[in-house]
């Protein structure tokens, strides 16, 4: 009985402190604040069939970017995987329709040689090349629309 008691005298403090030391580690900063967003992007005024909408955050911003999936033209992106608060650059790809998947690369180098390959309806002013910033603001319904000029009025309306 004396084994017993001692046992659970000497477990029971450290248990408690096991528990505590996990609740504290629990309640501590989680990262960077983070905020939800939502929004339509189209291309000559229709909807973006499918794509991806990527949030950089832009100094004095630090942090992880984010992305999320277009589909028929919308995104949302909830609270915990949202944007940075803060400055954030943002970048729009198109998802390309091909016969086959862009990481096979030898059917991806059988095409190219073979045909053309389709041409990203994005012009790299909305992707790579992006100079589109917005502020992402914390305890607000954040929304961000984007109308694409698509490449072919780009080229037109930019020479």
């Amino acid at each position: 009985m004396r084994g017993v008691y001692f046992l659970i005298r000497m477990t029971l403090p450290a248990i408690a402190l096991a528990a505590l030391t996990v609740a504290m580690v629990g309640c501590g900063s989680s990262g960077p604040e983070r905020a939800p967003i939502r929004g339509r992007v189209t291309v000559a005024g229709q909807p973006l069939a499918s794509g991806r909408i990527l949030f950089t955050p832009v100094a004095p911003t630090e942090g992880p970017a984010t992305s999320a999936r277009i589909v028929n033209g919308e995104y949302t992106i909830e609270r915990k995987e949202g944007p940075l608060v803060g400055k954030n650059r943002i970048e729009i790809e198109d998802d390309i329709a091909t016969d086959f998947a862009l990481d096979d690369e030898a059917a991806y180098a059988q095409r190219a040689m073979t045909r053309t390959l389709p041409r990203s309806i994005v012009p790299p002013q909305y992707n790579r090349q992006s100079q589109i910033t917005i502020e992402v603001q914390s305890g607000v319904e954040n929304a961000f629309d984007l109308d694409i000029v698509p490449v072919q009025q780009y080229s037109q309306a930019y020479r």
